[in-house]
């Protein structure tokens, strides 16, 4: 009897067990991910186009001699930069800008440089769809260009930079 007992104890207890599978969580690839992209970079170079000399630089141009605000609403542009290198990198003295947006669209900045000049800065984002499953929508920038003044791509060590312009003035 006792032999019995413990076998239908054992038995039940076997059958508890062994039935109350754990269940298994679904594990999301995302999970923790930050999504967001790290912005992009648009670097505006001004250089005197009898000398080739930077203007931000050889005028003593500080950021408080800039103004840039989005053409299309009049709100300032905060997110910028005058960009300081060593004084042997070919970027020192430039403009960057750092954009990131979630809505596509064109994109025109005024920039008035002092007393220098203003020109019309434009990019344009678009909407694409990814592989990825966790940020299935990217928005590149594209199209880069100054609209009012000739500009031309930066090109280092015989390398073409469509994000960084170069305008003579």
């Amino acid at each position: 009897m006792k032999l019995r007992s413990l076998s239908l104890i054992l038995f039940t207890l076997a059958l508890m067990f062994g039935g109350c599978k754990k269940k298994e969580s679904f594990v999301n690839p995302c999970d923790g991910l930050m999504n967001e992209t790290p912005p992009t970079k648009i670097i505006v170079k001004f250089v005197d186009k009898e000398t080739g000399q930077n203007l931000i630089l050889n005028n003593d141009i500080k950021v408080s001699d800039i103004n840039i605000i989005n053409a299309t609403t009049g709100k300032p542009f905060v997110n910028w930069g005058i960009f300081n290198e060593a004084a042997s990198s070919p970027l020192n003295g430039t403009l960057q800008f750092s954009v990131f947006h979630e809505t596509a669209g064109q994109y025109p900045y005024q920039i008035k440089l002092a007393k220098l000049a203003t020109v019309t800065l434009t990019y344009t984002v678009s909407k694409t769809a990814t592989d990825s499953p966790c940020k299935p929508v990217a928005y590149p920038i594209s199209d880069i260009m100054i609209t009012d003044h000739a500009f031309s791509q930066f090109i280092h060590e015989g390398k073409s930079y469509p994000n960084i312009l170069v305008l003579e003035l």
